[in-house]
């Protein structure tokens, strides 16, 4: 620790085989004082315990429309991972959690949980929805189409910083700025907000994030630096227990 405290970013592809070494090799050379993910404490748990949560447990911890939402998103991210041709089961987070264990480093939990997030998201998505994309996507102009092909056609091992995807979250406010609002600008400040309090306790860290957050979540610390800002924001520090050996990624 120091008297002003350090954060070292991976922006990362969840699941690229590319990323999670990069992740590993971060943690190991930096050393930090604590390793930041991007989880909620029931996710957290969840990896811990090596176990992904069925509809069952979902629908008995979560009010109904949460669950449904989740299972829903959850089901699509799969289904685009596989498509991508990388693996659902073996995610960077996990990589990075097993590292901090291998250190004997606290992992601290930054996300927002996932519930808040869940429901946030169907307060602001409706019947209506899908109209408005219809609508938007016909405004598109050829330019716009072209940034897209060229993230599309950049391979995951050359994304290492939020301006390799920023033309994708950029079409993403366009499109659906109603998703955009509560999966990335809000979790982006709140990030933010847990990773400076990290800062201004003297803490070194190494921050493991999706590369999609990676701008917002620099812009929102240039703004609470700039405001001098005193946050009174919980951040969980956990003791990882899981063994760096259980995803072999050498």
């Amino acid at each position: 620790m120091s008297d002003q405290g350090t954060i070292t970013f991976v922006p990362s592809v969840h699941f690229s085989r590319t990323h999670r070494q990069r992740a590993r090799e971060t943690i190991r050379t930096v050393e930090p004082d604590v390793v930041a993910v991007e989880l909620d404490e029931r996710r957290f748990e969840n990896l811990q315990q090596d176990r992904r949560p069925n509809p069952i447990e979902l629908a008995r911890d979560l009010p109904p429309p949460v669950a449904v939402g989740y299972t829903v998103l959850r089901a699509i991210q799969q289904t685009v991972v596989r498509l991508s041709g990388l693996d659902p089961t073996k995610t960077d987070m996990e990589t990075a959690i097993e590292t901090a264990a291998e250190l004997d480093t606290e992992v601290a939990l930054i996300d927002e949980p996932m519930s808040q997030t869940v429901t946030a998201l169907m307060n602001r998505i409706g019947p209506e929805t899908l109209p408005r994309l219809l609508f938007r996507t016909q405004s598109l102009g050829p330019e716009e189409y072209a940034r897209q092909m060229e993230v599309v056609a950049t391979p995951f091992s050359e994304i290492d910083h939020g301006d390799d995807v920023q033309p994708v979250i950029d079409n993403m406010r366009l499109l659906l700025p109603e998703v955009a609002g509560v999966l990335i600008d809000q979790r982006d400040r709140a990030m933010a907000e847990r990773l400076h309090r990290l800062r201004c306790g003297g803490y070194d860290v190494v921050a493991i994030i999706g590369a999609g957050h990676h701008n917002g979540i620099r812009r929102a610390l240039e703004d609470l630096e700039a405001e001098s800002a005193d946050l009174d924001v919980r951040v969980p520090l956990k003791q990882p227990s899981r063994e760096v050996t259980q995803i072999p990624i050498d």
